[in-house]
């Protein structure tokens, strides 16, 4: 366990709880810019909502290329072009003259930026604590809920002071901090050793060419790699994975597949949830600062299940996919009540930010550790680029066709019901992976420091 606590590990995470919560303090608050751009450039709310909703979209679908340049370079430079690039986006905002150069700037360029920031110091933060991954991503991922606590408040109070434009430089300005925190990311343990596993495997293979196919340890060169018994296993093994590239083992993967739908349609919800509910509440009656913090409510409550579902996750008898298909349920029953007419009052507006946001931050804080288990910690960088890249098209539907919904028919019940259906459905597809069993648990389910293979879990 010591060797699984190494100091430069907390850096590591504490530099990736900083980010998701400046990267996802901006884009959970956008919903606050939906109300004044509608002001200012009189469109609807489909329309406008399609910006936070395309920001959101490119900062989850494109994971794959984030994952493609952290095999060719390092986790620490993807980050660092993601800290460029997204601050270049919020730096050009105060100019916006149409809501196309929105868009671009902000819907495209600080969505890679922040896609670029996210995937690799989330990755990296679970596999430097790869015994307590659960309880590493779910305290990393309440960085997301706690920059959404802090900005609504925040946003709210210099627009009211600078205007929506004056705000942008501000918000900029904080964003730019990702650009030091970037550069404290280093290669986990864990990673190091793949790369000497592979390099031993390469240099025996050289050899046993070299001397007809035979091969002996003194040959290699370097001692450590002889006393590393997972490579007798890899050795077995390596002529099977040879010809399955990554993308092929995941698509082999019928739990990865049930996945990858329920993060498709979770995302398409929560993002329309997210840029809708401030419009709403305004259209009810509520004044601007009550909204902002009934967005923070929900946020801090999100906050909280996130480390809840961290400490609860990294318990070996509890069952964490049927906990996040709780969590879907519940989110569809909140949705729901929004539509009721009982609940339309401030003190029914609390209730259900607090719901809604302990299954949103349930939800979110067991979608890494949930992902190890389905993939395998060998392939959790491509499982989650793949993952994201879905939930990203999920993304990028849903508050249009909600923004849509509430413009054809001039109430916001059917989008709620809408995303009600949608999230309940996406806890119905992932269901029979908890009644059939299909996931071992964690307890069972061990690693081998390879990048190749995992262990079989029986003795030998």
């Amino acid at each position: 366990m010591a060797k699984d606590l190494e100091p430069w590990g907390f850096v590591v995470a504490v530099s990736a709880f900083m980010i998701q919560l400046l990267t996802f303090g901006v884009s959970l608050s956008f919903g606050l810019y939906v109300i004044e751009l509608q002001k200012e450039f009189h469109s609807g709310l489909s329309l406008i909502s399609a910006i936070g909703a395309i920001n959101l979209g490119v900062q989850l679908g494109a994971g794959p290329l984030a994952s493609f340049l952290m095999q060719k370079t390092s986790y620490s430079k993807v980050c660092l072009l993601g800290a460029v690039l997204s601050s270049i986006g919020l730096s050009a905002l105060p100019f916006t003259p149409n809501i196309p150069y929105m868009i671009a700037f902000y819907g495209i360029i600080t969505g890679f930026g922040d896609c670029f920031l996210y995937v690799p110091s989330h990755t990296l933060s679970g596999l430097w604590f790869p015994r307590h991954m659960g309880l590493s991503t779910g305290l990393v991922t309440s960085g997301s809920a706690l920059g959404g606590i802090l900005f609504p408040m925040m946003i709210k109070v210099i627009i009211e002071t600078y205007g929506w434009r004056g705000s942008m430089y501000i918000l900029a300005a904080f964003n730019l901090q990702t650009i030091p925190l970037s550069a404290l990311l280093r290669k986990a343990p864990i990673q190091r050793q793949w790369e000497r596993n592979k390099n031993y495997l390469s240099n025996r293979k050289a050899t046993e060419e070299k001397f007809g196919g035979k091969c002996y340890d003194e040959y290699v060169g370097d001692p450590v790699f002889t006393i590393m018994d997972s490579v007798d296993r890899e050795k077995k093994h390596e002529k099977h994975h040879k010809v399955q590239s990554s993308f092929f083992r995941l698509s082999r993967n019928v739990c990865y597949h049930l996945y990858i739908i329920n993060g498709t349609v979770w995302s398409a919800f929560f993002a329309a949830i997210v840029l809708i509910l401030p419009d709403y509440f305004v259209t009810v009656g509520l004044n601007r600062s009550d909204t902002a913090w009934l967005m923070s409510l929900q946020h801090i409550f999100s906050f909280l299940g996130c480390i809840v579902s961290g400490f609860v996750s990294s318990h070996p008898k509890i069952n964490k996919v049927a906990l996040l298909v709780f969590s879907n349920f519940v989110s569809g029953i909140v949705t729901f009540a929004y539509t009721y007419h009982v609940l339309q009052t401030f003190s029914g507006f609390v209730a259900l930010s607090v719901f809604g946001g302990l299954s949103s931050g349930i939800y979110l804080g067991l979608l890494v550790v949930i992902l190890a288990d389905v993939v395998g910690n060998e392939l959790i960088g491509d499982g989650m680029g793949l993952l994201m890249f879905a939930s990203g098209i999920g993304t990028v539907a849903g508050p249009p066709l909600g923004g849509n919904l509430v413009d054809e028919t001039g109430s916001f019940e059917s989008a709620f019901y809408y995303n009600g259906t949608a999230v309940l459905l996406a806890g119905i597809v992932l269901a029979p992976v908890t009644l059939r069993g299909l996931i071992r648990r964690g307890k069972s389910r061990k690693y081998s420091v390879s990048s190749f293979t995992k262990q079989d879990p029986s003795p030998r």
